[in-house]
């Protein structure tokens, strides 16, 4: 290309494709490399009468304050949110689930042990042991819940072979109405402490809370499962409920969230956890929660790294919105900025670089010619004239040159050398 065309034409041949190649970067940056994390969340509950919608309601509350959205989808089931997301569906990005229905997909990572819920036994009086489950019915929901899988485990535990117990899928007030009516001998739910269906089981006429012999060998077995003892009164001290120490097993909490969630997003859902969890519950020693220790999922990197404190050093000391803007400026934006204006400053360069490359071609050719007749004082007419006439050439060749007006200086120049040189070749003496 012409270096006059180029020159008149730099805008577009040279800054806008720059400036094109700066906004490619900045693109790519936000949208691949260091993405902003999304400002709405999806947590995935149970029923209404589960736990957890009222637990993640707390979540959303605490995350709008961090500027995140966070929207409730509630299911038929406990599970099916967390199934949902093992499945690698992308409409729910928060869930909580027992350590009972490890393990999943590993599309699903743990943030942390934010609590734990208690396998409540409850029968009919007369029945003191699980072994005297043996032809009875037991209250425990449906097939691949919790409830059924942790009956499931203590029925083995005590002896009883599956087809030994009738199951019905009582659940919640359904099942406190099967034991009331002397529909079901037994029910095992799994649920918090504060769970409204074990308060309302414990406090039935006839109906007593049944504790779980050698539960520390069961828990021994079963990593899902951890043995602990509720004290005399725990759960009411006036109506001394229970009324002796009893041996009962519990299973984890967990805070789940997709493998791909935002590391950002992640930290402020530990963060969340640290606010809500750290206070002791029923069973629970104060401190004690959220952990990484003993998840039965897979923890994620992100969260174990900041459950031990470590984070980007600007969400130490910026509030989480403005942090992630602060970080994505630092380290992307700036940079690119900074190269895309060194760039700009240097793209004349490019210009004087052809200039400086098309005069120096001449003046090459002219050495040449000038160092061809030094060594030869008294070259021979037909030598001078191939000399004369390759300067004609080359002088036709610099007429025909198009330079903008600012380099003029440098053409005249150039074809004053040539013409001198072509009158010192006519006027050499000749053999």
């Amino acid at each position: 290309m012409k270096i006059l065309l180029l020159y008149q034409r730099r805008w577009l041949l040279i800054y806008l494709p720059l400036l094109l190649l700066l906004c490619a970067a900045v693109v790519a940056i936000l949208w691949v490399w260091k993405p902003l994390p999304p400002q709405r969340v999806v947590i995935g509950t149970g029923p209404g009468q589960s736990s957890y919608l009222e637990l993640a309601r707390n979540y959303a509350a605490r995350l709008e304050t961090l500027g995140i959205e966070a929207d409730i989808v509630a299911h038929d089931r406990p599970q099916e949110a967390l199934d949902r997301m093992a499945a690698g569906e992308r409409g729910i990005d928060v869930t909580f689930a027992q350590g009972l229905y490890a393990p999943k997909g590993p599309a699903v990572q743990a943030l942390a042990v934010v609590g734990h819920e208690i396998v409540w036994v409850f029968a009919r009086e007369g029945i003191d042991q699980l072994e005297q489950l043996r032809g009875g019915r037991v209250a425990a929901s449906v097939e691949g819940s919790s409830n059924r899988i942790a009956a499931d485990l203590l029925l083995r535990h005590a002896g009883l072979a599956k087809d030994e117990v009738g199951f019905t899928d009582d659940v919640g007030d359904s099942a406190i109405d099967a034991i009331t009516a002397g529909r079901v001998d037994a029910v095992v739910h799994v649920a918090a402490g504060d769970s409204q269906t074990a308060a309302t089981l414990a406090r039935l006429d006839g109906v007593h809370l049944l504790g779980v012999e050698r539960a520390g060998q069961l828990a021994s077995r079963e990593p899902r499962l951890r043995a602990l003892v509720m004290p005399q009164g725990s759960i009411e001290l006036r109506a001394n409920l229970p009324p002796a120490d009893l041996p009962t097993l519990v299973t984890q909490t967990h805070l789940m969230v997709r493998e791909d969630l935002h590391p950002a997003l992640q930290r402020a859902l530990v963060d969340v956890a640290g606010e809500l969890h750290v206070m002791s519950g029923f069973l629970e020693g104060q401190g004690l929660y959220p952990t990484a220790v003993g998840s039965n999922y897979p923890v994620s990197p992100v969260a174990r790294r900041a459950l031990r404190g470590g984070r980007p050093w600007m969400e130490t000391i910026l509030p989480y919105g403005l942090a992630q803007w602060a970080e994505l400026v630092l380290y992307a934006l700036l940079p690119v900025g900074l190269a895309g204006t060194l760039l700009l400053l240097r793209a004349p360069r490019y210009i004087d670089w052809r200039v400086d490359a098309a005069i120096l071609h001449f003046y090459g050719e002219l050495k040449f010619l000038e160092e061809d007749l030094s060594r030869n004082p008294n070259p021979d007419p037909v030598r001078l004239r191939a000399v004369a006439r390759r300067l004609v050439v080359l002088e036709q060749q610099v007429d025909k040159m198009e330079l903008p007006d600012r380099y003029a200086d440098r053409w005249y120049t150039l074809r004053e050398h040539l013409q001198q040189a072509r009158n010192r070749a006519l006027s050499a003496p000749q053999t």
